[in-house]
């Protein structure tokens, strides 16, 4: 007879990026990102008896086969398999679905693998104080951005001098927010929903000989240390002017790597245009970010709500492949099987 164990694990969206990494993702500069809500991966997770030795796992995507994911997650488990004891005495079974469509600037990665962990740390009985800790760790190990997924509203993720608790092992929750913050959206713009040409991984390890990388860096801390003061303090203001500098700095670090490329698109900035021309005439402060691709990410406080997706749906949905409707999340969830 086989166990199922269902975790739902949100994806979230850097407001501080993350680019450039060491060894075993360890990230070179902090990051600071906010949860969403519905975008998430749900993962149902079923124990079985045990066939062979070894890791015995087949993955399930949407209903299909998903034999190249299934290799990604083989060859982290195989890495880590000390962490997870129900690899040893158990064959797995994983049924995994996303909530929102790939190639969206949502990312998938993070949201499917603290979801594998948080299911294989249940199925492994581990039921200690630092179990979200733990989680973040090792998702970590398996996708950097995967380790802020872990909490609720806000994380920080990375050494950060003067933040007692960061770490560059695992990411913390950011527990100073100011009411102002903590109802906000991100409506996703879909500019181009095709599969990116230059991978994440790659992006980061174009970083390792970049000309302006240590530069990069300092300013990836300091927008770090200023945000957390931002988010306490409910300056919206700093809050939109360290986000829009950071979408920016992102790309402008692929577009100046020693092999150069472009993720935004025409549409890219088109939008970015008329958010910014849309914040000036409204005395709205909405702003944009960007993830390492095309898609823009609009943030905005729900008491701009109407007026916000009044402007995009009359201004910018018709040039667009879709808008996806997101808003700040409170974290995993473990749900009934």
């Amino acid at each position: 007879m086989s166990e199922s164990i269902v975790w739902r694990c949100p994806s979230n969206i850097a407001l501080v990026k993350y680019w450039g990494k060491k060894e075993n993702q360890v990230p070179c500069n902090a990051s600071l990102s906010m949860t969403l809500q519905n975008a998430f991966t749900e993962m149902r997770l079923r124990r079985e008896s045990k066939k062979k030795t070894g890791i015995e796992l087949t993955y399930y995507f949407e209903g299909g086969r998903n034999a190249g994911f299934e290799q990604r997650i083989l060859q982290y488990l195989e890495r880590h398999i000390a962490c997870f004891p129900v690899l040893k005495q158990y064959a797995v079974q994983i049924h995994s679905q996303n909530s929102f469509p790939h190639s969206t600037g949502i990312a998938s990665s993070a949201s499917a693998f603290g979801a594998l962990v948080l299911a294989l740390l249940s199925a492994s009985g581990y039921e200690e104080d630092n179990f979200m800790q733990r989680a973040s760790y090792l998702s970590r190990l398996a996708s950097g951005s995967a380790c802020r997924s872990i909490y609720p509203d806000y994380a920080l993720w990375g050494q950060l001098d003067g933040v007692t608790a960061s770490s560059n092992d695992y990411a913390i929750a950011v527990e100073e927010v100011h009411e102002s913050f903590l109802d906000m959206r991100d409506a996703i713009l879909v500019v181009d929903d095709e599969p990116k040409k230059v991978s994440s991984s790659a992006g980061h390890q174009l970083m390792k000989d970049h000309w302006y990388a240590r530069r990069r860096f300092q300013q990836a801390d300091n927008h770090c240390l200023n945000m957390l003061n931002v988010l306490k303090t409910g300056d919206f203001i700093q809050f939109v002017s360290i986000i829009e500098r950071e979408a920016l700095a992102l790309h402008a670090m692929m577009m100046t790597s020693e092999v150069y490329y472009l993720l935004i698109k025409p549409g890219t900035i088109h939008s970015i245009e008329a958010i910014m021309q849309f914040r000036k005439e409204s005395g709205i402060p909405v702003c944009f970010t960007l993830d390492a691709g095309p898609n823009v990410h609009v943030l905005y406080s729900g008491g701009d709500e109407e007026k916000v997706n009044t402007f995009l749906k009359t201004e910018l949905a018709p040039g667009l492949k879709g808008i996806i409707y997101d808003r700040i999340g409170k974290g995993p969830q473990k749900m009934e099987s």
